[in-house]
């Protein structure tokens, strides 16, 4: 465990439903900190994001509602990414170039995205902006932590925890992701699944970094246009 959570809600043997939350998910909490600080280069420790995903956590439990078709880890799991990315800006942990750069890529992908009407791949964003596609893969995957497929899938005017709580769409997510070529299948598998990074994905697949990205984006792109072929 990255950080203890005993100094949280410490108290002589009283019962403490918070402290017990967090002791239930610590391995959710390290889990996320471990793969939010791998991305920055080595600029952020781990235990240095560990307090954010707590009280996300705990926000989590406030807000649940159990009544939805949700599970509560899921929803939890979205929360706790939310915080430890509000702490990382808040960190402002990248360096000023790199953030500049990452701004650039991020604000050609959007603007291509409208005029385009749909994610652009990154090569198209790369040829818009006249740099190597590895240096886009890079910096959208530092920008973009590993989430829930169900949330890279979800449109920005739908909440993630609503797009998962349809059982027809968990359905016809399932139906989509089977009709996928055999790589894609395990790429996806070994991103949102395992968690792994595109380096270690690469590795895996014997193909370079940036393949991986193209790799991910053209899954991606299929799976959004299945589904909404599929959407009544």
């Amino acid at each position: 465990m990255i950080r203890g959570v005993a100094s949280y809600g410490r108290s002589a043997g009283a019962p403490d439903p918070e402290r017990d939350l967090l002791v239930r998910h610590a391995t959710l909490l390290d889990r996320a900190a471990r793969r939010l600080a791998a991305r920055t280069g080595g600029a952020v420790e781990p235990g240095d994001l560990w307090a954010a995903g707590a009280m996300g956590l705990l926000e989590a439990a406030r807000r649940f509602d159990p009544a939805r078709d949700v599970k509560f880890e899921t929803f939890a799991e979205h929360r706790v990414r939310g915080a430890m990315l509000d702490e990382l800006r808040r960190m402002d942990h990248l360096p000023r170039r790199l953030r500049s750069d990452a701004e650039r890529v991020e604000t050609a992908r959007v603007r291509l995205a409208q005029e385009i009407g749909r994610e652009p791949s990154p090569d198209e964003v790369s040829e818009a902006l006249g740099v190597p596609v590895e240096q886009v893969c890079d910096l959208l995957q530092l920008l973009q932590p590993v989430v829930p497929l169900e949330h890279a899938l979800a449109s920005p005017a739908e909440a993630p925890e609503d797009l998962i709580g349809r059982s027809r769409s968990r359905r016809a997510l399932a139906d989509a992701i089977a009709e996928l070529p055999e790589r894609l299948r395990i790429l996806l598998a070994l991103y949102y699944e395992e968690e792994l990074t595109y380096r270690e994905i690469a590795k895996v697949l014997g193909v370079s970094e940036p393949r991986v990205c193209q790799l991910h984006a053209d899954a991606v792109r299929r799976l959004r246009a299945v589904l909404a072929d599929a959407a009544p």
